[in-house]
């Protein structure tokens, strides 16, 4: 199971996380889903500030609000910390934060290594028998066929 992280944020020091469940209601809660937002969350950079992303703020206030119920926080005490964090701070901040909770949930699992593990282990053998014996090799050529 996925892990939340800890972010010190405008409205305290808290746990974020999204799981499937989340990551569904975000889905739904966006123009283009989780993903696409995501990808226009980091348009901001290209636009010279996070603050400029071409992004809907309830967007955003819908992925911190998700993050922090995922991670186990009270959905009303969520939604009082995202409002207040709305006042109190600057977009470009809960811009970051939001991207930053997408990239983690959408980020390869440390149980789960990108690439092949080590080749040409080898198989254990085995204390029992084979269940057929090995065919002898033969050490004459092959006939041509004819046509």
């Amino acid at each position: 199971m996925a892990e939340p992280f800890v972010a010190n944020w405008s409205s305290g020091e808290d746990e974020f996380l999204l799981r499937i469940g989340e990551l569904e209601a975000l889905d739904d809660l966006t123009e283009a889903g989780a993903l696409d937002l995501r990808y226009r969350l980091s348009q901001g950079v290209q636009r010279g500030s996070l603050a400029y992303s071409p992004v809907k703020v309830r967007e955003v206030m819908a992925c911190l609000r998700l993050g922090l119920i995922g991670a186990g926080m009270d959905r009303q005490k969520a939604d009082r910390k995202i409002k207040q964090a709305v006042e109190d701070s600057d977009i470009s901040e809960l811009n970051l934060l939001a991207f930053t909770i997408l990239s983690r949930a959408f980020a390869g699992k440390e149980h789960d290594p990108v690439g092949e593990g080590e080749a040409g282990a080898a198989m254990e053998e085995s204390a029992s028998p084979a269940s057929t014996a090995p065919a002898p090799r033969s050490t004459s050529r092959r006939p041509k066929s004819r046509k």
